[in-house]
């Protein structure tokens, strides 16, 4: 593991209560994953399930466990990251609270290394275990399913989006993106944006310099606004979707 600070475990005692302990647990409702380990396993079995405290820039690796895990995203956001030979990195994948992450499936990666882009939470549990809880559960199995579908198909779109669009349009696809996999109301304009200009251009195969131009761009046309560093609204819906579909004239084509 690297990072400045090593990620901090929370004991195995923290985690025999079900009850979720942050508003902002990505695991909340009929998606709670504490409840139904609680319905169905031991107390040696839940211990067996750990939380780690990720700070910004923590690296984890498969190597750093000693069986197969997954990670589930209380809070925060983790990301698959790829280096090239000359230090160029992209960020292959996003897993954002509510979601999965198989450690062993990261591994097939380029590099196979796990980086937190926030201060971030996440919930381990050998895989053995997770499998065995998605047996004994049909709603968490249902749930966890459909999020596994939902996010095959976002990386359909995404590497379309990469070889296809421009930065503009792939910018107005990228808050999209965010506002559905963090699962923002409909009515609800405005929403943080959780991870820095330069790991939204590592996804978005951009410099960060063009990230922020091409936020600076949409504001001007008056589509969003940019209300702090980390926290954007949408104006108009309607023209910030066009441009996502690519079905307006492009605006840029700088990378």
């Amino acid at each position: 593991m690297t990072g400045t600070t090593p990620p901090k475990i929370v004991s195995p005692a923290d985690n025999l209560s079900f009850e979720c302990a942050q508003e902002s647990c990505g695991f909340r409702g009929d998606e709670c994953i504490c409840r139904p380990m609680h319905n169905h396993f031991d107390k040696a079995q839940l211990r067996a399930a750990r939380t780690l405290e990720l700070n910004e820039g923590d690296q984890l690796a498969p190597e750093d466990f000693p069986e197969p895990v997954v990670f589930a995203v209380l809070t925060g956001v983790i990301a698959v990251e790829s280096h090239l030979s000359d230090g160029r990195r992209s960020l292959l994948t996003l897993r954002l609270p509510g979601e999965y992450l198989d450690m062993n499936r990261a591994d097939r990666h380029a590099s196979g290394e796990v980086v937190a882009l926030a201060p971030t939470s996440v919930k381990l549990l050998p895989r053995t275990v997770f499998e065995e809880l998605l047996l004994l559960d049909a709603n968490l199995r249902r749930i966890y399913w459909r999020r596994a579908t939902d996010i095959m198909h976002q990386q359909f779109d995404h590497s379309s989006d990469l070889g296809k669009k421009t930065p503009t349009e792939r910018m107005a696809s990228f808050i999209f993106e965010l506002r559905n996999r963090l699962n923002i109301p409909r009515f609800v304009e405005e929403f943080a944006l959780p991870i820095s200009r330069q790991s939204i251009a590592d996804y978005l195969g951009l410099r960060a310099e063009t990230v922020s131009r091409v936020f600076k761009g949409l504001e001007k046309e008056g589509l969003i606004k940019l209300v702090s560093k980390h926290q954007l609204a949408i104006i108009d819906f309607k023209g910030l979707r066009k441009i996502a579909n690519g079905s307006r004239p492009r605006l840029s084509n700088h990378r």
